[in-house]
């Protein structure tokens, strides 16, 4: 799929960073727009600001902080508070082609959080082309652009009212599941940048990918016992801006930082139902950011399915490892 820069299709222009108690409530009133997830970003509707025009119907709003890249098409003329872009097409576009690209902007979401804003990156991030657009999108009308607009949102997990059909296992606290053990910290171990032997394995640390995972190698035989882990461990990275709530199934024996919590089973578990939970662990990352950490109680809340083993295949340790 071809991919342009939002700047290539669409104007960016600042909100009006206005403050909504220096307003006045109306109930017939324009728009509001505020950075907020609901109700298409709208928070209130305030009397008309003199020398001020609200900005254009038919534009989007797109919020750079606080419900980062949160992004919607405005039926009516508004304000916005601050930290609120406007997006204005450089060409024309129907709105369920506005619609489609509000989702391509939300899509971006998961490269920010409380700490890291969009104030900067916005025009730079990159979304299909206006020929790449899916003949669906265009053939539809409003009312099922909408529509599927809503079903992606569900489907990402921002639309936290989600439902569960009779079939969908019960949900319950990842505390429930496994026990949560934190790793140690890095000043009391003696690490090496190779592996000296076979006592020597890798010291985790958090990270997006499981391959960049490896901080150093350690020494086993010095390592307290309850701080080695086998492999087919699942883990979690708890700390990191990019990395955080990342969660991995460890291919070898390993000792974790004091940044990643290793999670044991209370029952039987399969290697196929570890890595099915460290997926539905990891679906959780939207819940966290730098300056609110996925540690202890925050993490043990965590809810995910109550499956029950034989719901999965087993599957030997190298049944994850690519196959010729």
């Amino acid at each position: 799929m071809r991919l342009c820069k939002v700047k290539e299709l669409f104007a960016i222009n600042p909100g009006n960073g206005f403050e909504l108690n220096a307003l006045s409530l109306v109930s017939d009133g324009v728009n509001f727009i505020a950075r907020g997830m609901k109700d298409n970003g709208v928070s209130a509707r305030v009397a008309r600001v003199i020398g001020t025009p609200p900005f254009d119907a038919g534009t989007i709003t797109v919020a750079a902080s606080g419900s980062v890249m949160e992004s919607f098409l405005q039926p009516r003329p508004y304000y916005t508070a601050y930290h609120i872009f406007v997006l204005t097409p450089r060409t024309e576009m129907s709105d369920a082609v506005k619609l489609y690209y509000c989702m391509c902007l939300r899509r971006n979401r998961f490269k920010y959080s409380y700490g890291r804003q969009a104030n900067e990156t916005l025009p730079d991030l990159l979304i299909p082309a206006l020929d790449e657009i899916p003949s669906y999108v265009k053939n539809i009308s409003l009312e099922q652009a909408e529509k599927l607009l809503i079903d992606s949102v569900k489907i990402e997990g921002i639309n936290r009212k989600a439902t569960y059909s009779s079939d969908t296992p019960d949900l319950i606290p990842l505390s429930e599941l496994f026990e949560l053990n934190n790793g140690i910290s890095s000043d009391n171990v003696l690490k090496s940048p190779h592996k000296q032997s076979d006592n020597w394995i890798p010291f985790i640390r958090p990270s997006y990918r499981q391959s960049t995972s490896i901080d150093a190698y350690v020494n086993k035989t010095l390592i307290a016992d309850d701080k080695v882990f086998p492999a087919g461990t699942l883990y979690v990275s708890t700390n990191g801006q990019g990395s955080h709530t990342y969660s991995y199934v460890s291919a070898t024996e390993f000792v974790p930082n004091s940044d990643v919590c290793v999670l044991l089973p209370k029952r039987e578990m399969c290697l196929r139902e570890k890595l099915f939970y460290a997926m539905c662990i990891t679906k959780n990352r939207f819940k966290f950011s730098y300056g609110r950490k996925p540690k202890g109680e925050k993490l043990g809340s965590i809810l995910v399915p109550e499956c029950i083993n034989s719901t999965f295949n087993d599957c030997p340790l190298d049944g994850f490892l690519p196959q010729k």
